[in-house]
């Protein structure tokens, strides 16, 4: 391909990072949500936050530039790191749908069943779930490397889809 073939990248449509500091916003999340379980609700920002900039035609971005536990999970791990070798099978489609299944659908039974009792009980059921989801996080960041939980984290994993889908109806014209 000739230089002059090539297309500019399209820096309007980039996120500027904020990595550098939104590990702030998980810690003051979980103290705050800690405190006072309504405020838990929060946390459903965190999961729809990523959806939206992958529905706005950003793929993984919010991944990059954006994600407060990974973050978190690069700061407070990169020293303790043991940087084992991931296994195999972690690096599989059938392992990523696997897990995503088994988060997704534990959320959802949990959302279900705690939403009708209120506020508190909701809050602090999607503050639970995304602190086990961080302690993996933290978990995969101590083993492998600080953003392993990245490359299997079921909203990156949800994202990077959204993507692929967004691509193949942008060349099928209408999405056939």
């Amino acid at each position: 391909m000739q230089f002059s073939q090539v297309s500019k990248v399209d820096t309007s449509r980039w996120i500027k990072s904020i990595q550098g500091w939104s590990w702030i916003i998980t810690i003051l999340w979980i103290t705050i949500a800690n405190i006072w379980k309504p405020f838990g609700l929060y946390g459903l920002v965190c999961m729809f936050t990523p959806i939206i900039i992958a529905l706005s035609g950003r793929g993984k971005m919010h991944c990059a530039r954006v994600c407060p536990r990974g973050s978190f999970i690069r700061l407070f791990t990169k020293k303790i790191s043991l940087g084992l070798t991931r296994p195999r099978f972690m690096n599989s489609r059938a392992f990523h749908w696997v897990l995503w299944g088994m988060m997704m659908g534990t959320f959802l039974g949990l959302f279900i069943y705690t939403a009708p009792q209120g506020v508190y009980v909701l809050g602090n059921t999607i503050l639970v779930f995304m602190e086990v989801a961080t302690g993996l996080a933290f978990i995969f960041g101590i083993l492998f490397t600080p953003r392993a939980w990245c490359t299997v984290c079921p909203m990156g994993f949800t994202t990077g889809n959204l993507r692929t889908l967004l691509e193949r109806k942008g060349k099928n014209g209408k999405g056939a």
